[in-house]
């Protein structure tokens, strides 16, 4: 049914004005700096924490996963992701 929309020219809705948000985009910043994020993920032995590190400017992504997100644990992190970035 879809390809004989499409071979007709209805197989997609028009685009209405206003109908989608605006992309914005992220300001330029210097090399050097990170979005840091911390997410829960799900896997079949249960649930993780993901820390995850990303130069907006050169793509570096530095991620680890840990069953528990202390205080701790994030200190640690970082401390890891600036040890990361100075060897590069």
């Amino acid at each position: 049914m879809h390809r004989c929309l499409q071979r007709h020219g209805i197989g997609r809705l028009r685009d209405v004005e206003g109908d989608r948000p605006a992309k914005k985009k992220f300001k330029a910043h210097p090399i050097g700096f990170f979005h840091i994020d911390i997410a829960e993920v799900r896997t079949e032995q249960g649930k993780l924490h993901m820390f995850v590190a990303i130069d907006r400017t050169s793509k570096f992504a530095f991620v680890e996963l840990h069953e528990k997100a202390p205080t701790a644990i994030s200190k640690e992190f970082l401390l890891r992701l600036i040890a990361a970035v100075t060897a590069c």
